[in-house]
């Protein structure tokens, strides 16, 4: 009896840790996923004692200062994972498009086309200057992005990718007679630019300001179907995910937050989760 309550405390402790992470990106209900479980083939390993200038302010700040570009490229290039409400670990994935883009932004240095880490009084994205509730992306100051579920290999132990991903440069229009997400207030006119990014109909139906219970999420087939060959890209024909606007911004403390529109949030973090990333993958399905 005294060994069932100890596993029992065990348990209940195990609840309290995680159990309030799954109110921060919401799994579907009843996700339509297949049989399989390959590895992802071109992840860079954990980044257990990596370079601190990834999560440490001030060390990034000695590093990049202004490069806002190369810093991300080298969180995607380092396999880093941002910590979303206190521990969920998602590798940071960045798309072919969008490397090359911020590659030749990254050479400019102080160029127009930098990467906007807002400043600490916009920790929500409807804060900053000119939001509407598009799908407008601009690679700057927006970006375009998906959580995506069940990647075997994804670094931080829990199966989590958040990738982001080009998006056409044009501009957002009035409502007019042009299709929208539901409660959109204007109309992106971008097109789907990018092989590996947003798919016409993710634009076309972008609601990300909605609570994501109330959003549609995608399964590999149906990522398959819209022109993303995900399968063989992320080596799982298990996975799901989501589509978000994602932007970047300070806290009172230096770090810097990737934030989805909805107001889910992380940082860097500093290696691989640990003990926590291991229970967290048991509990989150990886």
């Amino acid at each position: 009896v005294e060994g069932s309550d100890t596993m029992l405390s065990f348990s209940l402790v195990l609840l309290a840790a995680f159990g309030p992470l799954s109110l921060a990106f919401q799994s579907p209900r009843n996700p339509l996923v297949h049989r399989t479980a390959p590895h992802m083939s071109s992840a860079a390993a954990a980044v257990e004692g990596s370079d601190e200038s990834l999560f440490q302010p001030a060390a990034r700040d000695a590093k990049y200062s202004s490069n806002t570009a190369q810093y991300l490229l080298d969180l995607d290039s380092g396999a880093a994972t941002f910590d979303f409400c206190g521990g969920m670990l998602f590798q940071l994935v960045l798309t072919d498009r969008l490397k090359s883009h911020l590659q030749r932004v990254a050479s400019e240095k102080d160029g127009d086309d930098q990467p906007v880490i807002h400043p600490a009084s916009q920790p929500l994205m409807n804060r900053i200057p000119g939001y509407r509730k598009s799908s407008f992306a601009d690679n700057k100051t927006i970006f375009h992005g998906r959580e995506l579920r069940k990647i075997p290999k994804a670094n931080g132990g829990m199966g989590f990718v958040l990738q982001l991903s080009y998006a056409d440069e044009a501009d957002v229009e009035d409502l007019g007679q042009q299709s929208a997400g539901k409660g959109a207030d204007g109309s992106w006119s971008g097109e789907a630019v990018d092989p590996q990014g947003w798919s016409a109909q993710e634009i076309a139906t972008y609601d990300g300001w909605r609570g994501d219970s109330f959003r549609q999420w995608r399964n590999a087939k149906m990522y398959n179907d819209e022109g993303w060959d995900c399968v063989a890209e992320m080596n799982s024909e298990e996975m799901f995910g989501l589509n978000h606007r994602f932007y970047l911004h300070y806290d009172d403390r230096g770090r810097m937050w990737l934030s989805a529109e909805d107001g889910c949030e992380g940082t860097p973090s500093e290696g691989s989760g640990g003990l926590l990333g291991r229970l967290g993958g048991m509990l989150f399905g990886r």
